[in-house]
């Protein structure tokens, strides 16, 4: 059924409040600080998603029961992502109960709190969402003013600036990892990813002049905030997602026109980081060497002078071109551009790695060798993580150790990290897809995989009906990209399950 069909009804709306909640109370909600942080988003998340999941499961059995699915049959109408996600969640609760440690899983106390409960209830949003969910524009604009309100916090934490005095009994190692109302730096980053997309997307699509420019401002912030952030996890989500997004509309001179206009924007709000020192006597947090080349760099300016003179020729393009198509011979040649790119990074990834490990690399280049102490020793976790996931046996290799007990299997390593480079312990592998590898297993990570892909895949498949698609996709590949180096956690992840339910609800 069309979305322009259905009626707007009390479990449409209700799903609509639902996301408007989770986009501006739930980000900026704490109780005591970064102490609790972690906890306070898990448990408000659990009751904010009761409330909606109740709603939604009474819809379905009202309407069950008035015979207005059993007709059609609704286990028929499950698609790919459906069934993937059920899979993943069959997995965890197999994995769960076959655990050395279930209870532990269950909550996922000992690690992230991305336990089975969690996931089941991530799951059931996901549902609820994807059959429950009609548009309104309200939602975006919510959307945006509950991340500007995050990315302007985490600026002026950058600054020292402290209005809300959560940094207030912490010493300077806590106030430089962590920021805004939303944790650590990867994670902000990770919430950047979640966000910057959609509103690069949004502000491209959109026929709501008032919403466009919203976007088009929170965009701009969240790069901003990024930067602040300081952590390269957000570039490695933002960059290639940002290329592909530049590639699927390559061909249409107003997209690419609007692309670099809010492009020019992000470049634009980084340097304007570079005026608040001379208001705050020049106190800030350091910054790393590509934030700084956004914030401080000159050449920087060069980049904000390519995009404003990339989107003027669009426009005069868009002007003369009757149909408003660009050549195919612009996909073709950005496709060998992006080719040529991942050629010289794998290049220099392998000669770095395993043949030339001895040389001295400084500043970005030390991202090419990728040895023990490769990201802040994430190298080190990956490499125990593959020994445990081929030492673990069959029936872990298959499921895993259970739901968010990474801290459990690579407890026989703790030691060795502490002699190597000072951490007791850790609670997960900092890889979000092999930390599903090892806490569920082959199937549970493959299960996952394809609720994710799938999704992309049917955003893109289904584009042409709705643009929302798109606008919901566009996150999703920004978060599974960052996740290579990042953890799942009740702070973001939450949202990657809330945007691919709004794929499925909006791509028909």
């Amino acid at each position: 059924m069309s979305e322009v069909k259905r009626k707007y009804r009390v479990p449409n709306a209700v799903v609509n409040y639902y996301l408007v909640l989770m986009f501006t109370v739930f980000p900026l909600f704490f109780t005591n600080s970064f102490t609790n942080i972690r906890h306070d988003k898990y448990y408000l998340f659990l009751g904010l998603s009761t409330a909606v999941i109740v709603v939604g499961i009474t819809a379905f059995l009202l309407n069950y029961f008035n015979n207005e699915m059993n007709e059609d049959k609704w286990y028929k109408s499950l698609s790919v992502t459906d069934i993937a996600l059920g899979a993943f969640v069959l997995v965890c609760v197999v994995s769960t109960v076959f655990s050395d440690y279930t209870l532990s899983c269950v909550s996922g106390e000992q690690g992230r709190n991305v336990g089975l409960i969690f996931i089941i209830a991530a799951a059931l949003v996901y549902a609820v969402i994807s059959r429950l969910y009609i548009q309104k524009d309200y939602v975006f604009f919510f959307m945006a003013g509950g991340s500007l309100a995050v990315y302007i916090l985490a600026v002026l934490n950058f600054f020292y600036i402290d209005p809300l005095s959560i940094y207030s009994g912490y010493g300077e190692e806590i106030i430089n990892d962590f920021t805004s109302t939303i944790g650590n730096k990867n994670i902000m980053s990770a919430f950047c990813c979640l966000t910057i997309p959609l509103f690069m997307v949004m502000y491209m699509n959109t026929k709501n002049r008032y919403l466009k420019y919203t976007c088009l401002l929170s965009a701009g912030a969240g790069f901003s905030a990024m930067l602040c952030a300081d952590s390269e996890s957000g570039f490695l989500g933002l960059v290639p997602a940002a290329a592909l997004i530049l590639l699927y509309y390559s061909r249409r001179a107003v997209m690419v026109r609007k692309f670099f206009t809010v492009l020019c924007a992000m470049f634009i709000c980084a340097k304007l980081l570079s005026i608040f020192p001379l208001f705050t006597d020049n106190n800030k947090k350091d910054l790393g060497t590509i934030q700084k080349f956004f914030v401080y760099g000159n050449l920087s300016y060069v980049l904000i002078g390519a995009a404003l003179a990339a989107a003027l020729i669009m426009f005069f393009i868009e002007r003369k071109t009757v149909d408003k198509k660009l050549s195919k011979a612009v996909p073709i040649t950005l496709s060998v551009i992006y080719a040529l790119v991942l050629g010289v990074i794998a290049a220099l990834f392998i000669r770095y790695s395993f043949f030339d490990t001895e040389s001295k690399l400084e500043g970005i280049m030390t991202f090419f060798r990728y040895n023990e102490k490769w990201g802040t020793h994430r190298g080190f976790m990956w490499i125990k993580s593959w020994e445990i996931f081929k030492s673990g046996g069959i029936k872990n290799a298959l499921t895993g150790y259970g739901p968010d007990t990474f801290y459990y299997a690579f407890a026989p390593y703790f030691s060795e990290l502490s002699d190597k480079f000072g951490d007791s312990s850790t609670n997960c592998a900092h890889n979000e897809l092999l930390n599903y590898l090892i806490t569920t297993g082959f199937l549970g990570l493959s299960a996952y995989l394809t609720f994710v892909v799938s999704a992309i895949a049917r955003a893109v498949k289904s584009a042409e009906k709705s643009f929302l698609a798109i606008v919901f996709a566009a996150p999703v590949l920004c978060y599974l990209i960052q996740s290579i180096v990042n953890i799942s956690n009740p702070i973001v992840t939450p949202f990657l399950f809330i945007y691919i339910g709004l794929i499925e609800a909006v791509k028909s």
